[in-house]
C-alpha cells in the first residue's frame, strides 16, 4: 500500500476501496494528516488496465458453450481486479494555490 506523501501514514486497504468505489475526481484525504491526494495518470491508466482482461474475455474469448459460466467467470474477474486495485492505484499531493 502507498504512504501519505506528507505525514507518511500508509493508506488503509479499506478505504482506499471506498474511494475508488466512488467518483475519484475529488481527492482522497489521508487520516492522519487530512492532506489531499490525487490519483496519478499513470495510476489512472493502471487502474483501467486491471479490467481489460474482463472486457476482453466477455468480448472476445468466450470458451465456453454456456453464458452463464461466461458471465460467471467474467465476473470473478471483475472481482479479483477490485480487489487488487488499492495497491495498483497511485496518489500524489494535490498542489494547492495559496496566494
Amino acid at each position: 500500500m502507498q504512504h501519505c506523501k506528507n505525514c507518511h501514514t500508509q493508506f488503509q486497504w479499506k478505504k482506499v476501496y471506498r474511494y475508488l468505489w466512488g467518483p475519484i475526481i475529488k481527492p482522497f484525504r489521508c487520516h492522519a494528516c487530512q492532506h489531499e491526494h490525487l490519483i496519478t495518470m499513470k495510476g489512472r491508466v493502471m487502474l483501467s488496465l486491471l479490467y481489460l482482461p474482463t472486457t476482453l474475455f466477455l468480448l472476445f474469448l468466450t470458451p465456453f458453450q454456456s453464458i452463464v459460466l461466461n458471465l460467471g467467470i467474467g465476473m470473478l474477474f471483475i472481482l479479483i481486479g477490485s480487489l487488487l486495485s488499492p495497491f495498483i492505484v497511485r496518489f500524489k499531493l494535490e498542489q494547492t494555490n495559496q496566494s
